[in-house]
């Protein structure tokens, strides 16, 4: 299955059907992690799979959005050691295993970690390395709505039928930007390279935290640049987290012409591009 299909195709799912991942798939799912792509490969990570009957009530209260953990028939916890930007390593490796997922037909979604050591107490893991990301997988159960939660803030709470630009709230129209920050993209005009034009598809078709999508792209010349708002609803992790997915999700498009390369931070001189202050610049990179 190539890489746009999985990522048009991949959904959370938070209903597990009662019935244990099959031997092989576990083994498949533990050979992934050195096939995965990598932000910043020199990052040492390792996964563990928590298959035990009882791991969904040693999570609960533990992991996920308010504590729930939807009692799955396995979890898949990633550890990595701590390092410049190993949060956003962690998002981009977890969303490739997502994927790989999706490819398999096993049905996931992440949950979110408040106390990683709580996680590993929780779960048995004798590790060095910090829990960052953790995923409920299984054979999930048939959906039994087509609304989705969108979660603005606490007293902003909406549900929408999915339709056409499945996971996030808004589409690839309203997530990139050229030249400068509000300016529209011509998509139709045969200025966008069609690689590019897809990889910015696949980038706003990545998961984010309660849906928010904090993620901009901002397209200057040949240089793409990453903007990131800080906002109330999520924590900070969570949002490092979201810019690995999103990141995953541009390069697998992008790297099939060629290495993606991202520098993590602002390379400056961006004070003339109309950003509003509650948006940084926290990657970039030069498209060839």
């Amino acid at each position: 299955m190539k890489y746009m299909e999985k990522i048009e195709k991949r959904k959370s799912i938070r209903e597990f059907r009662n019935r244990p991942l099959e031997a092989k798939a576990i083994e498949e799912i533990r050979a992934f992690l050195p096939q995965a792509m990598k932000l910043c490969p020199g990052i040492d990570v390792d996964l563990c799979v928590v298959t035990k009957p009882d791991a969904g009530d040693k999570l609960e209260g533990v992991a996920g959005y308010r504590g729930k953990c939807f009692h799955a028939p396995a979890y898949l916890v990633l550890l990595s050691e701590k390092a410049d930007f190993y949060m956003e390593n962690a998002g981009f490796i977890t969303e490739d295993i997502c994927l790989k997922l999706t490819e398999m037909e096993i049905s996931h979604c992440w949950l979110t970690i408040h106390d990683g050591e709580a996680v590993k107490k929780a779960l048995h893991i004798e590790s060095d390395k910090e829990a960052v990301t953790i995923l409920a997988c299984g054979y999930g159960k048939k959906e039994r709505t087509k609304k989705r939660l969108d979660i603005f803030t606490p007293s902003n709470v909406s549900f929408r039928e999915r339709d056409g630009h499945v996971a996030p709230k808004i589409s690839q129209d309203e997530m990139v930007f050229q030249s400068r920050w509000g300016k529209k993209v011509e998509w139709d005009e045969g200025g966008m390279d069609p690689l590019l034009d897809k990889a910015f598809y696949a980038a706003s078709l990545a998961p984010s935290f309660l849906n928010r999508q904090p993620y901009r792209y901002l397209l200057q010349g040949n240089r793409v640049l990453l903007c990131v708002e800080n906002e109330e609803m999520t924590n900070d992790n969570d949002t490092l987290l979201d810019i690995g997915a999103t990141l995953l999700n541009f390069d697998a498009i992008a790297s099939q012409q060629d290495r993606v390369d991202w520098s993590m931070g602002s390379p400056g001189g961006t004070k003339d591009l109309g950003i509003p202050g509650q948006y940084e610049v926290v990657a970039y990179y030069d498209w060839e």
